[in-house]
């Protein structure tokens, strides 16, 4: 293997060009292209997370970091919890990115390159999800 495919087998974490979510492909402007993509991928985190009923039973809060590598051909792998509050909170952000669509692949010289991200996702109650615990608490409709 040369030294320009040892390279390029790396995993990156800041490149020319870096992968993005989805959904944006339409714009042309970087900044807004940036901006979108980054948008969409809260979008989807945020309707596609389920706060872990324990965690809501028990107050449970905070940021939770998921660590994955986005793959030459836009693939989420290595999907680990960097850091975790408990109660269920990091299963459920591992189980979430799992789940999303391939990226936008980022590329380095020309070549699509594989790039390690973190990704904080933050875990927090709202007056509407302690109600609905307590409504089923006391079998309330």
């Amino acid at each position: 293997m040369s030294k320009e495919e040892n390279n390029l087998s790396e995993k990156f974490t800041v490149i020319e060009q870096m992968p993005r979510f989805p959904g944006c492909e339409h714009l042309m402007d970087q900044l807004e292209i940036k901006k979108c993509s980054n948008q969409k991928m809260l979008d989807f985190i945020y309707e596609n997370i389920k706060y872990p009923p324990v965690a809501i039973q028990n107050n449970v809060q905070g940021v939770v970091v998921i660590n994955f590598v986005v793959d030459k051909d836009g693939s989420i792998n290595n999907v680990k919890v960097a850091r975790d509050i408990g109660a269920g909170c990091g299963g459920e952000a591992l189980r979430v990115v799992r789940k999303m669509p391939n990226w936008i692949p980022g590329h380095q010289n020309n070549k699509f390159v594989s790039v390690q991200f973190n990704l904080p996702i933050k875990f927090k109650l709202n007056a509407d999800s302690v109600f609905s615990k307590i409504k089923q608490f006391f079998k309330l409709k």
